[in-house]
């Protein structure tokens, strides 16, 4: 059987997603779910995770572990626990972020803080707790969910702060993905423009055009859209993509 036949079936595969509660990381782990894969999916918000996506049906393929990302001992902790019930960790993707929309002058070092606890430092604590897992299999998939923002330094919906942020996750998957690539672990980065979640729907119409006036594809992402390209970057198929920065902006970017 060719890969192309098998790629997108995850059957067997045990796949970790952080910022599962909602938006794009709520997506992707219904896509990883849907394709046969056991999923733990790891928030902050419990609640909200149980209330509208836990049933019956997905308890015995679901994992739900309320997760700070920016705690070390917690996420090796949890991340042992996925290992100790499925015996394996296939996949790795990284969605837990905030944004911070402050402008660079009025940003103090609590929000710095802040961000970077979960933006940097969560990219920092998952990878170094799933890669032991990996390594010793010498197989798996690691994609870390970061933005346009990190190659521009901010703007649209991200301030500095957050494009910043956004721009070490995008080193970090490099640097990972150099020291990786020896045991057989793809590491990639997305970086996703506007995505419609609330924020978006609640923007003034004028700023809203103007950002949609700036893709050559004048529609903003859908969640969807962005687990889309995960499940491809975390099957087989892209088994020769590793360090790549992929862009999925509507074209806004131009290619930059």
């Amino acid at each position: 059987m060719g890969i192309s036949e098998r790629a997108f079936d995850f059957s067997g595969k045990v796949a970790v997603v952080t910022g599962a509660a909602q938006g794009i990381g709520l997506a992707i782990a219904r896509a990883f779910e849907s394709l046969g894969a056991k999923v733990s999916p790891w928030d902050l918000n419990e609640g909200e995770w149980k209330a509208d996506n836990l049933t019956p049906a997905t308890r015995e393929n679901c994992l739900f572990l309320k997760t700070d990302v920016g705690n070390l001992p917690e996420v090796r902790e949890n991340m042992a626990r996925v290992h100790e019930r499925w015996g394996r960790i296939d996949i790795l993707v990284c969605s837990a972020g905030i944004v911070h929309t402050q402008p660079f002058l009025d940003t103090d070092e609590d929000a710095f803080d802040r961000v970077y606890r979960v933006n940097v430092k969560g990219i920092f604590t998952c990878n170094k707790a799933v890669l032991p897992f990996m390594v010793e299999r010498r197989y798996g998939k690691i994609v870390n969910i970061g933005s346009i923002a990190g190659k521009t330094g901010g703007g649209f919906l991200g301030s500095t702060l957050y494009g910043s942020s956004k721009g070490a996750v995008i080193a970090m998957t490099k640097g990972i993905a150099r020291e990786m690539g020896a045991f057989g672990i793809n590491v990639n980065c997305i970086c996703p423009g506007p995505v419609e979640t609330s924020m978006i729907r609640e923007m003034e119409p004028e700023r809203r055009e103007a950002i949609l006036s700036s893709s050559p594809l004048k529609r903003f992402a859908l969640a969807e859209d962005i687990a889309n390209v995960t499940l491809f970057l975390a099957s087989d198929a892209a088994r020769q993509m590793t360090s790549e920065i992929v862009t999925v902006d509507g074209g806004i970017m131009k290619g930059n």
